[in-house]
């Protein structure tokens, strides 16, 4: 019976946040590599896995998805990569008085990301307002993530730190 209201009660929460259905708004990112692209435009065709986090206790929370994730999804010595092929964006946000320190973050950020991961670790500087309403985010303290079909739509959305129904639960959404 308490299974059942958890997984009543997480389904329930995750229809709060952002509206199933609706294409992710477009957003413009950096790569650690320099590279420019925009999200969902340049991402169709793969499902895609987008962790979104505007402060530094979001961060620590969005760092806790980094290992299971690419265990999960991008880890080409784990048959689970055979299954899944899903583009992966951990978009770190500077908005407001944060983008003044854009550049030494970015740094920082580049420096402590291993090299296979800095074309999945993406950086948004600019205006917050519009993306926290359209995607129903909230509370600054915690990160967002959102799975889009093959066509940007939004499929399913959570929030908080890692944990494992989650992600089986996208896992199950995204196999190909």
């Amino acid at each position: 019976m308490n299974k059942l209201f958890f997984v009543l009660f997480l389904l329930l929460s995750f229809n709060l946040f952002s509206q199933e259905g609706e294409l992710f708004p477009s957003i413009e990112v950096e790569d650690l590599n320099g590279n420019t692209e925009v999200i969902p435009s340049d991402t169709k065709g793969k499902f895609t896995l987008v962790g979104v986090a505007f402060s530094e206790d979001a961060q620590d929370d969005l760092y806790t998805w980094s290992q299971p994730v690419f265990s999960a999804f991008m880890d080409e010595n784990n048959l689970s990569s055979l299954v899944y092929d899903p583009h992966v964006k951990l978009i770190l946000m500077f908005t407001g008085a944060n983008q003044l320190v854009y550049k030494k973050a970015k740094q920082k950020i580049n420096e402590g990301t291993d090299e296979s991961l800095k074309d999945n670790v993406v950086l948004y500087k600019g205006k917050m307002e519009d993306y926290r309403d359209e995607l129903k985010m909230k509370s600054r303290k915690k990160p967002y993530f959102f799975v889009l079909d093959k066509s940007g739509k939004i499929i399913y959305t959570a929030d908080g730190a890692y944990d494992e129904e989650t992600l089986e639960e996208v896992g199950d959404l995204i196999e190909d």
